[in-house]
């Protein structure tokens, strides 16, 4: 008998079906029945049966279910109060690039809420650096936007979600009332673009032949809004252009669509197993089991 057991029947029970149950754990009806099937055999009576309407207890598995909601709540106080103790006075130190929003925000509020003992320590990433920061210790886990040379660099990566560019422009905008942008939309406007935002730079000049692009090394916010307050464009995928307000954001129709990521160490600490268990459990990976 396994917590794993007692949780899936506990969900089976709540659900009312197994299909329902299924759904809820992500596991297949063959994985949840061997599971539960397991329990009873271990038991040696039936906790279930099936009725016109779903799955009901028998009178043996409602006092079985009331003992096993006590057990696995027992669990988790314990593997808390260790996990105080473990990790008192430990902290992570998150790099991030310097602008308003983070891409961990998310991340930042469940790992507080589950290891309140942990100091979350954000440490300004210095351009360009990210890789480094994470291979000389200068910090545990990095924001950053995938690239190709994030392969073969001695760091893994977890991929968060993807970040469409998007189109800064002031209310006054001729295009502020639009629900997209198409890439050819912006010939003859003057566009800031980051530099190393290459590949978008190629597609913008092949479309836009005519276009007065203005390469920036970084999310300077006095930069951004002398462009857009001077009837220009600023494009980005920065999280933090969607809260620029009155500023509007409006999405870019382009193929090229960044993903945002997060770096660790090829062997990351016991701390950063647990940062990176709340990333998974918030962002699933295609290849994540269960």
């Amino acid at each position: 008998m396994n917590d794993r057991q007692l949780k899936s029947l506990l969900k089976a029970v709540e659900c009312g079906s197994f299909s329902k149950a299924e759904e809820a754990l992500n596991l297949s009806k063959q994985a949840l029945k061997k599971q539960i099937d397991t329990l009873e055999e271990e038991v040696g009576f039936s906790l279930l049966v099936r009725t016109r309407h779903g799955i009901a207890l028998t009178p043996a598995g409602e006092e079985f279910c009331r003992g096993a909601r006590r057990i696995l709540g027992e669990i988790d106080s314990v593997i808390q109060r260790g996990k105080e103790i473990a990790f008192h006075n430990q902290t992570i130190r998150i790099a991030t690039p310097q602008h308003p929003r983070l891409l961990l925000e998310n991340v930042f509020n469940e790992f507080s809420r589950r290891f309140p003992s942990i100091k979350q320590q954000v440490v300004p990433r210095r351009s360009g650096h990210y890789i480094e920061d994470i291979l000389y210790n200068r910090a545990d886990v990095s924001e950053c936007i995938y690239h190709p040379e994030l392969e073969g660099s001695g760091v893994k990566y977890t991929k968060l979600f993807p970040m469409p560019y998007k189109c800064l422009v002031a209310p006054s905008h001729p295009l502020a009332g639009n629900k997209t942008i198409r890439l050819e939309e912006l010939s003859g406007n003057r566009v800031g673009l980051l530099k190393k935002n290459s590949e978008l730079a190629s597609q913008l000049h092949e479309i836009c032949p005519d276009l007065n692009l203005e390469l920036l090394t970084s999310n300077d916010l006095p930069n951004i809004i002398n462009i857009c307050y001077n009837n220009g464009v600023f494009i980005s995928k920065a999280y933090f252009v969607n809260t620029m307000q009155p500023l509007i954001a409006i999405p870019l129709e382009t193929d090229i669509v960044p993903v945002g990521v997060i770096l660790h160490r090829e062997s990351p600490s016991q701390i950063v197993r647990e940062f990176l268990k709340v990333v998974h459990d918030l962002y699933p990976q295609e290849d994540d089991e269960t």
